[in-house]
């Protein structure tokens, strides 16, 4: 391995500057290293951490994005700028990390904090029909929707704010740059500084999504396939990230981060949504179980927006524009084509 040509290509790569033949040179050394192309890995995933490229020090610089990182400062490494260009005080931290073995430091601190027992930690479950808002130790407010979990440690320790997620939330996140933000999901990791942001990651959908309301997040897929490398997307506000892990797909996309945190406030928006998937959303914020006996309503497909109302209102304005007939028992909806079945 050319370590003098890798360092070459990440310059080129974290200052913007890498031709698509340059990258794809890249990605080859990387897979052919291991430990090499674990450590890119990190540096892709924690790159929006540092935004102050001013300073005239290049050490305090490089101190800077080591500390934001969880990494030791440097110390008397010799650390050279390829091109003195946009970007070259992160490139000058890059090289010295990947080289210097700094991610590997970091590597061993994530798996230690992984390995902290979930069974410590606070558990908020909300059941189907039942939303709730949590104040975290560090000012942070979450708002849990229902048929959702969350866990979190009573008090903030250590360089990060970590909490795990199963089903949809509302962030808003307190600003501390020096503690980042970090929500484990089933399959994937937001991570962020300091913003509001919605996630939906249900263990029981094949799609994680999260979507930004104002600052900025990273979302980081979990893939099972070896051979898939790992990503990182960065989202700016009203744009959302949808990971498909059945088929391990990540999309990004434009999206109305007012809408997608309008359940928080007791609406319920349906964009050309079928009927099937509009009763998983009902079942959820109602708490009853929805039974269709018929196949042919599930494929009904709706657009439209409610605002505290209740269930029934709800049914009576759907079968007004579909043909179609309700009922709702104490714990059932049942759908049917024929009113007839419903007697």
């Amino acid at each position: 391995m050319n370590k003098d040509r890798i360092m070459e290509l990440m310059t080129r790569k974290l200052s913007g500057e890498a031709t698509p033949e340059e990258l794809g040179e890249l990605q080859d050394h990387l897979s052919a290293d291991a430990v090499t192309g674990e450590r890119s890995k990190v540096l892709d995933q924690f790159w929006s951490r540092r935004d102050d490229e001013t300073h005239p020090s290049v050490e305090e610089n490089l101190r800077k994005v080591l500390t934001g990182l969880g990494l030791p400062g440097p110390g008397m490494a010799e650390v050279v700028p390829i091109r003195r260009k946009r970007g070259w005080l992160k490139v000058a931290a890059a090289v010295l990390i990947l080289l210097g073995g700094g991610a590997a430091v970091y590597l061993g601190r994530q798996k230690e904090m992984e390995s902290v027992p979930i069974a410590s930690l606070t558990e908020k479950h909300n059941a189907k029909g039942t939303k709730s808002i949590i104040q975290l130790p560090d000012g942070s407010k979450i708002w849990l929707n229902a048929d959702s979990k969350l866990r979190y440690p009573e008090v903030f320790k250590g360089r990060t704010r970590e909490i795990y997620l199963n089903g949809e939330a509302f962030f808003d996140v307190a600003k501390n740059p020096d503690h980042p933000f970090i929500i484990h999901l089933a399959n994937g990791t937001v991570q962020v500084l300091g913003t509001s942001f919605n996630i939906r990651a249900y263990d029981n959908e094949s799609v994680v999504e999260t979507s930004v309301a104002t600052g900025r997040i990273a979302f980081i897929p979990k893939y099972r396939t070896l051979r898939k490398k790992q990503d990182t997307v960065y989202l700016a506000p009203d744009h959302k990230a949808s990971y498909t892990f059945t088929n391990e797909e990540l999309t990004t996309g434009v999206t109305s981060g007012k809408e997608d945190k309008a359940w928080t406030e007791g609406k319920l928006i349906f964009r050309s949504m079928t009927m099937e998937q509009i009763a998983i959303e009902l079942e959820r914020n109602f708490g009853k179980k929805v039974v269709f006996l018929d196949e042919g309503p599930k494929a009904f497909i709706f657009t439209g927006s409610f605002s505290n109302n209740s269930l029934d209102e709800i049914m009576y304005y759907l079968t007004r524009s579909k043909d179609f007939n309700y009922k709702i028992t104490n714990s059932e909806l049942l759908i049917a084509a024929d009113a007839g079945e419903l007697k």
